[in-house]
């Protein structure tokens, strides 16, 4: 895939919570997650950000793959590296999606239990797992206003859409 990066005019609609918003604090949330998971029957999810997928570790389930920057409170996440089994790390600046971090995701959907350690900003790489994963995922991540946003991906298929709004880079 081709690098994109947001354009500045169109960041409002990367900021929208996205289409289940889960507005309860840990360990509810995770539970809520799972529970919409199970409901539309997910088999893979994928989480995107320190916070989030360090909660869900704490909560027992481990995400088939992950994607964190540790710039959330550094020492709290570093049990986060070491939880997964398979550890690559990739470049991916803010507001992008490099080649580079198109082709971590795909690497990291083809084998469960990789995190991707993002130098710069892992925030967009959510898009590239919701364009990537096959339609029985999920992708999860945290909202800047303190939702949990779950994305059954089968179900929510014209989220990929807003690729067309990203520019190449």
């Amino acid at each position: 895939m081709r690098c994109l990066k947001v354009p500045e005019a169109k960041r409002a609609l990367f900021a929208f919570p996205y289409p289940v918003a889960i507005w309860r604090d840990p360990p509810r949330s995770i539970q809520l997650a799972l529970s919409i998971a199970e409901d539309f029957g997910v088999r893979h999810i994928y989480t995107v950000g320190d916070v989030v997928t360090s909660n869900f570790l704490s909560s027992g389930y481990m995400p088939d793959a992950a994607a964190v920057d540790l710039k959330t409170r550094r020492k709290e996440y570093v049990k986060v590296v070491e939880a997964f089994p398979r550890v690559v790390k990739v470049r991916n600046p803010p507001g992008y999606i490099t080649e580079e971090a198109w082709a971590a995701v795909e690497d990291a959907l083809r084998n469960r239990g990789t995190l991707l350690l993002v130098e710069g900003e892992e925030d967009m790489l959510s898009l590239a797992f919701i364009a990537l994963a096959s339609d029985d995922s999920a992708v999860v991540y945290g909202h800047y206003l303190g939702a949990l946003i779950i994305i059954p991906v089968g179900k929510y298929k014209e989220i990929r859409d807003l690729l067309k709004y990203m520019e190449v880079c």
